[in-house]
């Protein structure tokens, strides 16, 4: 076991520690920055999720440990821990653990949406704008999803990041939240939760708004937090399967109302995006791909590209303002593609704020967004099953579940591996993360994509 003082980035690196909440930065890497505050994101802004919920209920005094071990190590003198309002029972876990603690304190968030969204949770908790497409420490904040600060109190006692806690939730029997071992066969999740209550249905990978749909032959990753299963045409799964030619196609009949300017959460807080101007230059869409591919960057194409690179696709423009169901945001989405296939990069420092100073006025009510696109009947609090739960007889563990190269294999068919052996390991001078096994078991499979693991004795 790491002594607790031990250098934090080694044993927060070593345990393959990434964010739990979002692309799945490495942790270790993040923790490099000086920085005077420190968030702990509890928002779990998405419904239907509760796996941040149950983590602080039931861990919140691991998740203080890892908070106050984070914040010595970046030089944070404040801290806080984002939780929303409703969540009382968490507020009230997280309280009795900072009692007697000056430096740290509850902020009490709203339930709208996006609230977790790092740069919307910066303004809102400490008045702090980030730069468009900037970072926290820039203007001196970290934030990290709870769930990743309790897997650093883990790392402390020299654990690995071996499970997560997932919501399983939608069209099931009996939604829950269970301790997946990474790499879990999701159609082993669905069944714990008992099954499908719709015959033909979909699967999504993380939160039903901003979630990819994916499938029942797919698996756990560290930075999956949720399994919602819903009905094939259920209008989540219409939106998400949409066509790019029928995007470019309807795109061209905007109105341009400014509704999802005005809503946009991303021009809210001062950045300039606005969805409207950019949708203005629909007609032009397929010359303006054509432009980034060949590098021909006049101001309108050069408009779009900065635009694409600012929008956070929480999907509020689409789903929410759009009074015609148009979807500025795949738009985005399909120039932001093309532009990281030519490699343009874009310079910020010298772009204008637009201020944001109805910042405060310009959110969106979660529940009215749910109801809106229908998921509200899925809102329901799961049952948190016993640890151990799920013990998966086969896993299939991804060498890439974190921002930038995926780890380099260690390990060979037909090595006996524990759980927390390491089967993955930082690439020499990359931006990566560590892998490791997550049960005891037999290596069946080794490829640059993956490691499969057979358990014994399940």
């Amino acid at each position: 076991m790491a002594a607790v003082g031990a250098d934090l980035i080694t044993a927060v690196r070593d345990a393959g520690v990434v964010g739990a909440g979002g692309a799945g930065f490495p942790t270790h890497v993040k923790l490099g920055n000086a920085v005077d505050t420190y968030i702990a994101n509890g928002a779990e802004c998405e419904p239907i999720l509760e796996s941040d919920l149950h983590l602080m209920i039931r861990h919140a005094p691991e998740i203080i440990r890892g908070l106050e071990a984070a914040m010595e190590q970046v030089g944070a003198v404040r801290g806080f821990i984002a939780i929303k309002g409703k969540n009382k029972a968490a507020i009230s876990a997280i309280e009795r653990s900072i009692a007697g603690k000056p430096s740290l304190q509850v902020a009490t968030l709203a339930n709208t949406y996006p609230a977790g969204d790092e740069m919307v949770l910066t303004r809102q908790v400490t008045g702090r704008m980030i730069p468009p497409a900037g970072l926290p420490f820039q203007v001196g904040v970290t934030v990290s999803n709870v769930a990743t600060l309790k897997q650093i109190s883990d790392a402390m006692d020299g654990n690995a990041l071996t499970s997560r806690l997932v919501t399983v939730g939608g069209e099931v029997a009996k939604p829950v939240t269970v301790d997946a071992p990474i790499g879990t066969p999701i159609r082993d999740l669905v069944a714990m939760a008992g099954g499908p209550s719709v015959s033909d249905y979909e699967i999504v990978f993380g939160g039903p708004i901003m979630g990819p749909i994916g499938s029942l032959d797919g698996f756990i990753t560290k930075t999956m937090g949720g399994i919602i299963v819903l009905p094939a045409d259920h209008t989540m799964v219409r939106l998400k399967k949409q066509s790019d030619p029928v995007t470019k196609l309807r795109a061209k009949y905007c109105c341009t109302c400014q509704e999802c300017t005005i809503l946009c959460p991303r021009n809210a807080i001062g950045h300039p995006i606005q969805p409207s101007k950019m949708m203005s230059k629909a007609w032009y869409i397929e010359e303006i791909l054509r432009k980034i591919e060949n590098h021909e960057i006049d101001s309108i194409t050069e408009r779009m590209v900065s635009e694409s690179l600012l929008c956070c696709q929480c999907g509020i423009c689409e789903q929410y303002a759009c009074i015609f169901g148009l979807s500025p945001n795949k738009v985005y989405a399909l120039v932001r593609a093309a532009v990281r296939k030519a490699g343009l990069k874009f310079d910020f420092s010298k772009i204008q704020l637009y201020g944001g100073t109805l910042f405060e006025y310009r959110k969106i009510p979660a529940l009215t967004y749910a109801r809106k696109l229908d998921l509200e009947r899925y809102i329901v609090h799961t049952e948190l099953l016993p640890a151990g739960s799920l013990k998966p007889k086969k896993v299939k563990i991804a060498l890439s579940q974190h921002l930038g190269a995926p780890a380099k294999p260690v390990v060979k068919s037909g090595d006996h591996v524990k759980k927390g052996s390491l089967i993955g390991e930082i690439p020499q001078g990359a931006l990566s993360a560590r892998v490791h096994a997550s049960i005891d078991g037999l290596v069946e499979e080794v490829n640059d994509l993956h490691v499969v693991i057979g358990g014994i004795g399940l």
